[in-house]
């Protein structure tokens, strides 16, 4: 199992302790740094590569959430603080989680998760977005072969052994014989999300998401109990 490095920045001594001892016992984590100051964190993300900050809102002389607004190539971040006010100010940067002291095991790995996804979508979109990745794929349709422009995908649907590929250019869908699994596999996974087992939407075309569905133009896709907390995740990311 990949590992993904962590470091912690809080001037409270036991608050340290423990996050360290969360994080060593995470199967997906590495603990690569404990700092009380934010110029010793501020080392460890320069000299190191950083995943994910654990990052103590209130520091001696320097506001972590000032801290974490102010970094350029900024990790992955869940802000520890013991007040909710703070928790609230932690979200307008678009941060992982917040853990209030003093953190509860149950609550540190349900932070601990959302990372995991995060950071697994992160790498995932890197790996997808590097050079030579086309931007079309060919399908067999009427006994023919015919190119799909992903980017002009809307969304594709399952019926048992076909799947019905739905474009922004054309008006009807292309049925091609194919399982969701095989088609799922051939798609760039940062822009496209497996919504329900019979539904893949492509995330740039979503026009609005309510009640747990999604509406791409005229069509509703509803989102798996499953898989809603994953998309939620996905959409923020």
């Amino acid at each position: 199992m990949k590992k993904y490095n962590c470091i912690v920045l809080d001037a409270d001594e036991d608050s340290l302790r423990i996050t360290g001892e969360y994080i060593q016992n995470t199967p997906f984590f590495s603990l690569t740094g404990s700092y009380s100051s934010v110029f010793e964190a501020m080392a460890g993300l320069l000299n190191q590569k950083v995943d994910l900050m654990f990052c103590e809102t209130e520091m001696p002389g320097f506001s972590g959430i000032e801290f974490v607004a102010n970094i350029v190539e900024r990790p992955k971040v869940i802000f520890i603080t013991g007040s909710r006010q703070f928790a609230l100010e932690a979200f307008d940067l678009n941060v992982v989680d917040y853990l209030i002291k003093p953190i509860q095991p149950e609550r540190f790995m349900s932070a601990a998760q959302k990372a995991l996804i995060q950071l697994n979508h992160k790498e995932k979109k890197d790996s997808d977005s590097q050079p030579g990745e086309p931007g079309y794929i060919f399908v067999t349709s009427n006994y023919a072969l015919i190119r799909v422009n992903l980017s002009q995908v809307t969304h594709i649907e399952g019926l048992k052994d076909y799947v019905k590929i739905y474009t922004a250019d054309q008006q009807s869908p292309i049925l091609t014989r194919m399982t969701m699994k095989s088609i799922e596999e051939k798609l760039p996974s940062d822009t496209f999300f497996r919504a329900h087992k019979s539904f893949i939407v492509s995330i740039s075309k979503i026009d609005v998401i309510r009640n747990q569905r999604i509406q791409i133009g005229n069509h509703l896709i509803p989102i798996s109990d499953s898989n809603y907390d994953i998309f939620k995740q996905r959409i923020n990311a």
